[in-house]
């Protein structure tokens, strides 16, 4: 297993061997290649098709934000929390506006 932050991936039949902690900001695209699995020239392909972002520092120096690591890893960790908007009717409403008046004994303006 390899742990990336504080969750645990799979380790991949692909990927040499160790363990693989997460602790970096940043990553090159070799790490990377080691994380996922695949040839470094395949991390450097997809940067360049901008498939993954990269910071370019120099004409041959990349840099992968952790941030970008992760949603290459585990992209279920950076889906926002689903939110469920119900329509209220006018008595809830009414109500909610009594609470308010009671709570702050002014009126609230309609």
């Amino acid at each position: 297993m390899a742990y990336f932050g504080m969750y645990v991936m799979p380790k991949s039949p692909n990927r040499r061997s160790g363990v693989t902690e997460a602790t970096k900001a940043f990553y090159s695209p070799a790490e990377l290649a080691g994380i996922l699995g695949v040839h470094p020239d395949t991390v450097m392909n997809y940067i360049h098709a901008e498939k993954v972002y990269a910071i370019k520092l120099s004409a041959r120096t990349y840099r992968i934000p952790a941030r970008e690591v992760t949603r290459l890893t585990h992209p279920e960790l950076l889906k926002p929390p689903r939110i469920i908007v119900r329509r209220v009717g006018r008595d809830a409403i009414e109500a909610f506006r009594r609470e308010l008046e009671q709570e702050h004994r002014k009126p609230v303006r309609r």
